[in-house]
């Protein structure tokens, strides 16, 4: 077996995989929910890609095996020496960022939010969506709890989860972090250098679906990451995902980044209001 062969075969054994069926069965079940409680009537909702979970730093040992790749096989700089973006570098950088703060905009029919305002650490994470300049719903998660709460500001209403096993797993496609490690783990090409937010970048694309875990295959995808190369931190995050058979189709951008930031626990407390109300759905077992 050719060394490559072996580095590839290491990458299969260690690459985190996404739970994008996970994510959007649990936003399926509770939008459905939500809209039979607010309506007499019952509402169909369209198939739609998880949203609602986006979370999970990349393990450090995952990390540590794209470093170990991109040494072995020579990618530390794609393109030789005349480029300045150390992707061994930047997947340490990332991984060594204290918390993470950024935007998520998602392009698709069935979209309720504009965009999401995402806070991440290594052991919690919270997202703000917006609809215009009002948040109509936060998601908690407490790795170390295993505890997941929704809270529903349009209706008032907040679900929680306990005893999550694997929490920090779900939701792996979206999570910037992991993802530079997929980059790294999925066949890719280099982009032409450009400017992006007013910084000189440079990027690599996929078109590998693998790129989205075992789980969940599509029929055309394509993603795509800028990274600063003045800092060695990805600036913005694209891509395109579209599966006929559960009719998705779904553009994503997360730019606005802030790397290596001390974010403060208390942000990562839900706030929930004492007139809002506890709700439970079908489908979603609580332990």
């Amino acid at each position: 077996m050719r060394p490559a062969d072996n580095i590839n075969e290491l990458i299969q054994k260690l690459q985190l995989k996404a739970s994008t069926d996970l994510d959007k069965r649990i936003h399926d079940e509770i939008s459905m929910a939500l809209t039979e409680q607010d309506k007499t009537k019952s509402a169909v909702t369209q198939p739609k890609i998880g949203r609602t979970i986006m979370k999970s730093p990349i393990t450090k040992i995952a990390v540590a095996a794209v470093i170990i790749v991109a040494v072995l096989v020579g990618i530390t700089q794609f393109g030789g020496s005349g480029t300045s973006v150390v992707w061994a570098d930047v997947a340490q950088k990332v991984q060594a960022s204290r918390g993470v703060i950024f935007r998520r905009t998602d392009t698709a029919t069935d979209s309720q939010e504009d965009y999401s305002m995402n806070y991440m650490s290594g052991t919690h994470s919270r997202f703000d969506f917006y609809k215009g300049d009002q948040i109509i719903k936060t998601c908690h998660d407490n790795y170390g709890t295993k505890t997941s709460v929704y809270i529903f500001h349009d209706h008032k209403k907040y679900f929680k989860r306990t005893g999550v096993e694997g929490l920090e797993q779900e939701g792996l496609w979206v999570d910037p972090i992991s993802m530079i490690q997929r980059f790294l783990s999925h066949e890719h090409r280099q982009l032409e250098p450009k400017t992006v937010e007013g910084v000189l970048c440079e990027g690599i694309e996929t078109t590998d679906s693998a790129f989205l875990g075992a789980d969940f295959q599509a029929d055309s995808f394509m993603a795509r990451v800028w990274v600063s190369v003045d800092t060695g931190y990805p600036v913005k995050f694209e891509g395109e995902i579209v599966k006929n058979s559960d009719q998705i189709q779904l553009a994503f951008v997360a730019d606005q980044f802030q790397w290596d930031v001390e974010l403060v626990l208390g942000i990562f407390e839900p706030n929930i209001p004492p007139d809002y109300e506890g709700v439970t759905w079908p489908g979603i077992v609580e332990p």
